[in-house]
């Protein structure tokens, strides 16, 4: 049928121009798209799930408004009147009910009892009407974090972390006595009484909403991928790189219009991650958290609502890589609930299932595997990290390790022999973290919080048998990834390898060894535990300690050795710059390794200042390990300049360094140990500890508040290292802390 209108032409004449679109909408004005203008959503708007807005320059008074959009606006209209009347039906409804009291409601329920569950009429008009309300209820404030209530809770912290340690070790020097049981210091709840968002200091600049679509440029985007993929890439490899590069070029060619937000989401986790984890140096700490943060947020915004919804092999990788950030950025509550998503996601999905993947191609049963085994290693750092019991039982772990595929086809980021090299690290790391599983499930109780500390006898048969399998699983280990010592890292040349192979080779063996390491000072620690524990205990068992003299000296030894041998290492890779710096992992993993190991060094320290305890006097092993807290300090001040967690773990370590070094005084003053604490706490204060009257100190009990401890983008809290909040509560208790009424810090 002809058209009356004049623009229209016959077939036979030229085709019409393309119909000019007087405001494009929002989206495909920054991602520079053809917009047809259609209203209220426009085509590509429509493909792609975005939502279409448009905002009209300040020069666009005199456009013409169109039909289309005017019937948008009366259909939008009509709605809402329809959702206003359903709202007011059921108010109407509920006041009834309200008047006529429980009999009419119950009488209500035995009517409707006959009918088909969802034929509801009130059922249906509230879905209809409120479909956002259908699925999640994830809120997100505007630095792009998860709103948790409650959180200046910082929940359980169990025997495995660093906060039990420390409980057992500031009891011991500040107050013997002070734990009414045992088992009292071996885990509980830690209240860190800080606001739920981060407080800015004066200057800050506020964080900014992003563009949750936006994207850097292509060479930029293709730099940090590449840089992903050459390193937590190569340690946890569980994206396969071919696919996603395949998918990233797809996506660039088709201009964005065939592309998932799942995709989109894990694409910007992965841009977080290359960016937290560039080599310190590169950048200032603040600009790589704040850049880093930019990528978090996108990727939040993106796949927020989705992963609740329903999941695939997509979100299980995107949820995982996320609490690997989130623990690297020390947003502990974030990390912990964000990684019980991904377990809950993997488990859905079958990924533990060995019958469940073998509907899928060769290529997706490996990816699926790999990421489930990625899931049960970061669920035992954390259960480590935080002491707290783990999500995945090692009964659940059932599948056989990864392997390097023929039909795996190398890409110019991964060549066959680094993927390879890289798969038997991954194994290597799974087979360790087995022992950490038996260590935590034996020694530790499985950080449940509910047994008393093992007899000795029991502890040392356990750690003698744990030590048989951690020297199994060392000769297991292929010549490439063998452990490395202090001797061969000096021995390294100064001029950067010239095989890649050997690099990655060299960085694996250095990564391995410091998780051994460090799984060797967990393994023996409880001996520490128990000498400290004696330290501390009028009433010694005589027996205990005959058996902890006899046996436990040697696993002392062993738990000093190791801390030493850690802080040795990450001093040496750090003191020469150049290539050697690379060999490291992720800095946090070096900071936490370093700071554990130097508390258990004061520990040692403590020990050994009594002769009773030991039974012989201090060897020179134990005097050399004294010196250790402040090598540890030099060490993390090359780690990563003008980073403040880890600045404020070097303050932490300084200060009992001054007592340690302290050799103007008898072994340990008490009342200078006490004076160190609250200068842990207070450091803006001037005060002297033998006074019974401390000024009035003001404040939040987030801990340090001065100039150098001004709250970042990680908030400061400091998740697995320690709580501050805990030495104030311990200090409360003990009467050490004025009672002021007007004070934050009052109890």
């Amino acid at each position: 049928m002809a058209s009356n209108s004049p623009d229209n032409e016959t077939p036979s004449e030229r085709p019409s121009k393309r119909r000019r679109v007087a405001i494009a909408c929002d989206a495909c004005r920054t991602r520079k798209s053809r917009c047809d203008g259609k209203r209220p959503s426009c085509s590509l708007c429509q493909d792609l799930g975005f939502e279409c807005v448009y905002t009209p320059p300040p020069t666009a008074a005199n456009v013409i408004v169109q039909k289309d959009y005017l019937h948008g606006l009366e259909d939008r209209v009509k709605r809402l009147e329809e959702s206003f009347g359903a709202v007011r039906g059921d108010l109407d409804g509920l006041v009834k009910r309200v008047d006529h009291g429980p009999e009419r409601e119950r009488d209500r329920e035995s009517a409707m009892s006959g009918r088909n569950y969802g034929e509801s009429q009130d059922e249906t008009r509230i879905a209809a009407t409120m479909p956002g309300l259908i699925g999640t209820e994830d809120s997100v404030d505007g630095m792009g974090a998860v709103i948790f209530a409650d959180e200046e809770d910082s929940g359980f912290f169990g025997p495995s972390s660093n906060i039990a340690f420390l409980r057992h070790l500031s009891s011991a020097i500040v107050q013997p006595g002070y734990f009414p049981s045992p088992g009292a210091a071996e885990g509980g709840f830690v209240n860190a009484s800080r606001p739920s968002s981060p407080l800015r200091q004066a200057g800050q600049n506020q964080r900014v909403q992003v563009n949750i679509f936006a994207l850097p440029p292509q060479a930029n985007t293709l730099e940090l991928i590449e840089r992903y993929f050459s390193n937590t890439g190569l340690l946890f490899p569980y994206i396969y790189p071919p696919v996603f590069l395949e998918t990233y070029h797809q996506m660039t060619r088709e201009n964005f219009s065939r592309v998932r937000r799942t995709w989109l989401g894990l694409l910007n986790m992965v841009l977080a991650m290359a960016t937290i984890t560039a080599i310190p140096g590169s950048a200032s700490a603040d600009a790589r958290i704040e850049e880093s943060d930019v990528f978090y947020q996108r990727g939040l915004g993106l796949c927020g609502s989705e992963i609740l919804r329903g999941t695939t092999l997509e979100v299980v990788q995107y949820l995982l890589l996320m609490g690997q950030y989130l623990q690297g950025t020390q947003k502990s509550i974030q990390a912990w609930t964000v990684h019980g998503l991904a377990v809950k996601a993997a488990l859905q999905l079958g990924l533990h299932s060995r019958h469940a993947s073998k509907l899928f191609s060769p290529i997706e049963q490996e990816m699926r595997k790999r990421t489930w085994y990625g899931c049960v290693v970061l669920d035992r750092t954390l259960s480590m990290t935080f002491g707290r019991p783990a999500a995945i039982p090692d009964s659940y772990v059932k599948l056989e390790l990864p392997t390097k595929r023929e039909f795996e086809n190398s890409t110019g980021l991964v060549d066959d022999e680094t993927a390879a090299l890289s798969v038997a690290f991954f194994n290597a790391t799974i087979g360790l973290y087995k022992q950490l599983w038996n260590i935590l499930e034996l020694l530790y109780g499985q950080n449940i919080g509910c047994d008393g500390p093992l007899p000795v006898s029991e502890t040392v048969a356990h750690i003698f048998s744990l030590e048989q399998h951690l020297f199994s699983w060392e000769r297991s280990l292929i010549h490439p990834l063998q452990l490395i010592s202090l001797a061969n890292i000096n021995d390294l040349p100064h001029d950067q390898m010239s095989s890649n192979s050997q690099y990655l080779s060299l960085k694996f063996q250095v990564i391995l060894t410091l998780r051994y390491l460090n799984l060797r000072v967990l393994l023996h620690r409880p001996i520490l535990v128990k000498f400290i524990t004696a330290s501390r205990s009028p009433d010694r068992d005589p027996q205990d300690m005959r058996l902890l003299q006899q046996i436990g000296m040697n696993s002392l030894q062993i738990c000093a050795d190791s801390a030493m041998e850690i802080i040795d290492i990450v001093h040496r890779v750090l003191s020469e710059p150049g290539w050697k710096r690379n060999l490291l992992g992720a800095w946090w993993f070096s900071l936490y390794y370093t700071f554990n190991a130097a508390l258990v060094l004061i520990g040692v320290s403590w020990v050994y200042r009594d002769s009773s305890l030991t039974n012989s006097p201090m060897t020179d092993q134990a005097s050399k390990a004294r010196q250790y807290p402040g090598r540890a300090v030099a060490a993390l001040s090359r780690l990563d300049e003008g980073n403040r967690l880890i600045d404020r773990c070097r303050y932490y370590l300084e200060q009992f360094s001054k007592v340690l070094n302290d050799s103007g005084q008898s072994p340990f003053p008490r009342l200078r140990v006490t004076e160190i604490i609250l200068t842990l706490v207070y450091p803006e204060t001037n005060f002297d500890a033998s006074t019974t009257t401390l000024p009035a100190l003001h404040g939040t009990r987030a801990g340090l508040t001065g100039d150098d401890f001004s709250l970042s983008p990680f908030g400061m809290e400091l998740g697995e290292f320690m709580m501050d909040g805990d030495l104030v509560t311990m200090m409360d208790r003990q009467g050490l802390l004025p009672v002021d009424p007007d004070s934050a810090f009052t109890a």
